[in-house]
Parts: C-alpha cells; sequence; structure tokens
C-alpha cells in the first residue's frame, strides 16, 4: 500500500512576502469599486511587482548566461550562486549569514559523510540539518527573524538532504564546490522555490530555448501569480464580507491564506522557468478550491515537496512499515517547517484526516467496485461503477465537500485577525 500524497500542508514559509506587505493596505471590506481599484488593488501589485522585480531580473540574466554556450561549466556555477546570494541579500540583509553558515557546514558534513559513512550518507546529512535547525531556532536566533528566513532554511536542507541520498546511495561522486554551491544558491529557487534536484539544476545548463511555451508559461504563471496576490489582500474581504456565520468567515479567512500560498508557488515558478529550469506545476489552485479529497489537496499544494518527501522519506521508512513511514514523514514535514504547535497540529490533523479517508474510501471502493477512491482512478481501473456513472459522481462531491469544510477549518489556524504576530504564532493553549 503506497500513500502517494505529500505532508506539505501548510508552508506558511512561503509567506514572508505576503507578511511583510499585507499590512500596508487598509481592510477592503467597506470599499466600493473605486475604493478597491486605488486604495487596495493597484498598491499590491505595485509593492508585489518590485518587492520581486530584482529576483525576476537576476533569473533572467542567469537564463542569459546560460544562452552563451562558449563560456566553461564553472561559469555558470559561480553566476548561479552569485546571483543567488545576492537575491539574498537583498532580501535579507545581514540575515544570510545564517544561510551561508548553514549551507557551508552542510557541505562540509556531506563531504565527511561521503569518505566515511557513504551508505549512511543521507540518513547523517537528515540528522545535521534538523539539528541545526532545531539549535538555531531554540537558542541563537530571535524568532521573529528566524520566521523570516525559514522558507530558505528549508529549502537549503532539502537540497542537502536530497543530495545527500543520491551521492550516499549510489556511484555518483559528490560535486564539487563550485557546482554544489550553485546549485544550493540557485537563483531561480533560492528564494520562493520550488525544490528541485541537483540532476535538474546540472539539466539546465543546456538552457530552455526562447520559444513560445516558454514565454507563455511565464505570462500566465505570472498573471496567476499576482491575480493571487490581490485575492488573498483584496479580493476575499471585498467579496465574502463578515456574516456572523463562523463557516463562511472561516472559509473566508482560509481562502486568503490559501491565495497567498498560489501567488509564491505560482511566482516560484516563473523565476525557476525564467533561470532555465524546466519545470512542472508547483501547485494547482483548482485542485486545492475543487477538491477531490484531502489527499488530493495536500498532494497539489506543493507538488515538489510531496515528491522529495516521498522519495527520501517515506520510501526510505517504508521498510519500519507504513504506518511507521507515515509518522516518520510528518514529524519530517513538521520539523522542516519549525518548531511551533500551530503547524504541528495541523499537519497531524491533515495526517489523521488523509489516513482515515484513504482507508475508508478504498475499502467503499472495493465492497461498491466503484470510482471512488481518494485519487482519481485511472482509465482502466476495472471498476464495475466508473466516475461518470450518477451515484459515484454523488459520492465524490460529498467527500470533496468535506474536504472544503476541513480546509476551512485548519485555516483558521492561521487567521491574521486573531491578534498574535504571525512570526511568533501560537502556542498550544490557543
Amino acid at each position: 500500500m503506497d500513500y502517494d500524497y505529500d505532508i506539505n500542508f501548510p508552508p506558511d514559509y512561503y509567506d514572508d512576502f505576503y507578511e511583510d506587505y499585507g499590512d500596508l493596505f487598509p481592510n477592503p471590506t467597506d470599499y466600493t469599486l473605486q475604493d478597491l481599484w486605488t486604495d487596495c488593488l493597484i498598491p499590491t501589485l505595485y509593492d508585489g511587482f518590485w518587492s520581486s522585480a530584482k529576483l525576476l531580473c537576476c533569473s533572467l540574466l542567469l537564463k542569459f548566461t546560460l544562452s552563451l554556450t562558449f563560456l566553461p561549466d564553472h561559469v555558470f556555477h559561480v553566476t548561479s550562486s552569485s546571483l543567488g546570494l545576492y537575491c539574498l541579500y537583498n532580501f535579507f540583509g545581514n540575515e544570510i549569514l545564517y544561510i551561508i553558515i548553514f549551507a557551508v557546514v552542510g557541505y562540509c558534513i556531506l563531504l565527511l559523510a561521503n569518505n566515511l559513512l557513504k551508505q549512511y550518507q543521507g540518513i547523517v546529512c537528515a540528522f545535521f540539518c534538523f539539528f541545526f535547525l532545531i539549535i538555531c531556532e531554540l537558542f541563537f536566533a530571535d524568532k521573529k527573524m528566524w520566521h523570516r528566513l525559514r522558507g530558505c532554511q528549508m529549502l537549503l536542507s532539502m537540497k542537502l538532504i536530497s543530495l545527500g541520498f543520491d551521492t550516499g546511495y549510489t556511484d555518483k561522486q559528490m560535486p564539487s564546490i563550485l557546482p554544489c554551491f550553485g546549485y544550493l544558491f540557485h537563483v531561480g529557487t533560492v528564494i520562493f522555490g520550488p525544490w528541485i534536484s541537483y540532476s535538474s539544476y546540472i539539466a539546465s545548463k543546456q538552457g530552455i530555448k526562447f520559444t513560445f511555451s516558454w514565454i507563455y508559461t511565464i505570462i500566465r504563471c505570472t498573471l496567476l501569480s499576482y491575480g493571487f496576490l490581490t485575492v488573498s489582500t483584496c479580493w476575499t474581504s471585498f467579496l465574502l464580507h463578515s456574516t456572523g456565520w463562523k463557516w463562511i468567515d472561516a472559509y473566508r479567512d482560509a481562502l486568503s491564506f490559501r491565495s497567498s500560498h498560489y501567488f509564491v508557488s505560482y511566482i516560484s515558478e516563473v523565476t525557476a522557468t525564467l533561470s532555465g529550469v524546466q519545470v512542472s506545476s508547483v501547485s494547482s489552485a483548482f485542485e486545492i478550491e475543487i477538491p477531490r479529497s484531502l489527499v488530493e489537496v495536500v498532494v497539489w499544494w506543493n507538488v515538489p515537496m510531496h515528491f522529495w518527501l516521498k522519495t527520501y522519506v517515506f520510501k526510505t521508512a517504508k521498510p519500519l512499515g507504513d504506518f511507521i513511514a507515515i509518522l516518520l514523514t510528518y514529524a519530517a514535514s513538521s520539523l522542516l517547517h519549525g518548531l511551533n504547535f500551530q503547524l504541528a497540529a495541523v499537519l497531524l490533523s491533515l495526517g489523521f484526516y488523509t489516513y482515515i479517508e484513504h482507508a475508508l474510501r478504498k475499502k467503499l471502493a472495493d465492497v461498491f467496485n466503484a470510482c471512488i477512491l481518494a485519487r482519481k482512478c485511472k482509465p482502466d481501473c476495472g471498476h464495475l461503477f466508473q466516475s461518470n456513472h450518477v451515484y459515484v459522481r454523488m459520492a465524490n462531491i460529498g467527500f470533496g465537500l468535506l474536504s472544503i469544510f476541513h480546509l476551512a477549518y485548519l485555516g483558521v489556524m492561521f487567521d491574521s485577525t486573531s491578534g498574535i504576530e504571525e512570526e511568533i504564532f501560537y502556542d498550544y493553549m490557543y
């Protein structure tokens, strides 16, 4: 039995941009359309674009470097890491010292493990990353500052751990320092993501031609990204007024939170594509907002991280048993997201919800011989009652509505109107 889903909900680390700029705008609840345009939409789009303009330009600059095929490989690696460090400094200032120290020490740990414990290299690197993140968060870093850095630290951890596993169990050689740091600080993925493998980074040296498809992807994702930024900041409060019915209000707040995630997911696809990396969809708002199941939601929430967790955590721990593998996967996701009860509670809840839904719908599908599994059936699934059957549709719609309810319920945990600073998060008493 294979649990093919991500344990990555919700990646609040993706919302640093929104948190930095969302408070600049008045509450649009009582706006007219003219007020909404002048006082919310225009400032949101203006600040959103100029805050990410340097990152977009640097990503495109790396793409132009790739087009100069006569340049040696080390120029590509140096350009990638230099532009990435410049963007990190532009976003975080002197706080990037934590990121640089993490990368340098992590690379040294990888080299030592490669020479002494090659078979366990990935596990050693994982323990180091979790230890470093926990120690910094508990004893060294300021909470607000660490909250800003956590997304980049998380991406860096994922790259180090995947590099450790990929070169530990195979005959692949550890990359030298220039290509390694070019990968770790790759400008197209260092701020917002997405996570990419080292092989994808190396493949990007071949470059993606300036084709219509490449341009279309950039334009489409850019429009979607900034569109969802306005939904998160302006449209949700404007269209979904406070009704006094708590579940409508909860859905509104959860939708605002999810929209801020879509903004960063689509802008990460833009930066990665601009820099020459070929990436599939990072997230799908349609699959999340009109879900078949919670299992589908957590898969589509962040597709690259879903793949990372499944490949490097779940499959590695699966010999210990499915249940232990699931627990370790959720534990790894919680530690990567940071030490706070708020995220751990949501992730633990999702663990129970998705496991129960997966098991229940599998039993129902077997009993009724129908396509009502948590994941969509393949065309040749062999079920007697296919997805177009009226009762099968009704059952899947019912489970989808239940997933929407759960999204609203879990989204309340990230309500910015609670009066509690988002950088500190709620404790278990709340």
